[in-house]
């Protein structure tokens, strides 16, 4: 079912990319910078269907509530705009949706339907399967614009819930791309990254700001930190001995284990150290292939004993199979009060450039054999 899917979405984007959508296609280089905040949308939908049940759907898929942080954010924000008011600086956006229901007579839905030629028009009447079309750099460089239409609601709601993660997704990774950019505009640490290489063996790309707060014989701590935000980046390793190392528990007890020496520690109350909020809040557990390997994703919240002091968390398991090492690379968060949505995902951006495997190194093959 899952493979079905993906191939629907992406069999939907190749089928339909021939399609001249866009009647007025502009080089790329003329075209204006896109604008607009992280974890924005810009969508623009008939206003009846807004109210309704399509707009119904549209908001139970952005509007999910991120799993990973103690205060309620969605995934995105949408923003709903009228067709006849999608113009000048709207065009602009990062992140547009243009939803359109193709057999719909109103005002809206019209001006919308001229985005498409009567071929395109023929061959989704065809075929109901056929829903979106994603385009890059549509109206503005460094945007993304997504086209969802169908002849009814009904058939568009039907495909936009068959394919919800997918859309998401697709917007997740281009505010990755977005998020990458942005942190290492400025001057990469460069000396604290060969710092990591040579003391644990693997590979990290500091962004400017970053500095070493502690480290151990196989740990490094790293901190950016204000009196409103606190970024905190943790690298361990240690020897690999089972695929027993990579089950949820052992993986919570390894964070403590790992951290409790270094990450704020105070002598003084032996008690109070980093632990996992395992009571209130679930800990996601995802197996996925990171850059070749084999890994574990983490999302959940920390908390100090005996201190009133918590935020989300983020963090990557993986084994070199070169060295036999475990590593362990987290992303912590400490900014009470503050929205976190974006700030979780800048950090995952960071530790999503770590790399336990060199160029001259084992090929992907051998590393998929861990666990």
């Amino acid at each position: 079912m899952v493979f079905s899917r993906y191939l629907l979405f992406f069999i939907s984007i190749i089928y339909l990319s021939s399609c001249d959508l866009d009647k007025t296609a502009k080089l790329k280089g003329n075209l204006p910078k896109a604008n607009g905040k992280p974890g924005e949308i810009i969508l623009v939908m008939d206003s009846a269907q807004w109210e309704g049940e399509l707009g119904k759907t549209m908001k139970a898929v952005f509007h999910k509530a991120v799993p990973d942080i103690p205060r309620e954010e969605p995934m995105f924000s949408l923003n709903h705009i009228r067709p006849k008011d999608f113009q000048s600086i709207l065009k602009k956006q990062k992140n547009i949706i243009i939803c359109t229901v193709l057999g719909d007579k109103s005002n809206g839905n019209r001006r919308l339907k001229s985005f498409f030629t009567d071929a395109s028009l023929k061959m989704i009447r065809n075929d109901p399967a056929l829903f979106m079309l994603a385009k890059q750099d549509e109206f503005a460089r460094g945007q993304e614009v997504l086209h969802l239409f169908g002849e009814t609601s009904d058939i568009l709601i039907e495909n936009i819930t068959k394919n919800k993660e997918q859309l998401l997704d697709h917007f997740l990774e281009a505010e990755g791309k977005r998020f990458y950019n942005s942190v290492y505009a400025a001057k990469v640490e460069k000396g604290i990254s060969a710092h990591i290489e040579k003391k644990l063996g693997c590979n990290l790309k500091v962004p400017f700001g970053f500095e070493i707060a502690m480290e151990g014989k196989d740990f490094i701590w790293l901190r950016s930190f204000s009196p409103d935000i606190d970024k905190n980046i943790f690298i361990a390793s240690t020897p690999y001995t089972s695929e027993q190392m990579f089950s949820l528990d052992n993986l919570l007890k390894l964070r403590t284990e790992l951290s409790k020496p270094y990450i704020l520690y105070k002598p003084e109350n032996p008690e109070s150290y980093m632990v996992t909020e395992t009571k209130n809040f679930d800990v996601f557990r995802n197996e996925i292939n990171f850059k070749g390997n084999f890994a574990v994703e983490l999302k959940g919240l920390w908390k100090i004993n005996n201190y009133y002091m918590g935020g989300p968390f983020v963090s990557y398991a993986m084994v070199d199979a070169t060295t036999n090492k475990f590593y362990y690379v987290e992303a912590f968060l400490y900014s009470p009060g503050k929205p976190q949505r974006d700030l979780m995902r800048e950090l995952n951006t960071i530790i999503k450039t770590f790399d336990v495997v060199k160029k001259t190194d084992l090929s992907t093959s051998q590393n998929d054999r861990i666990p």
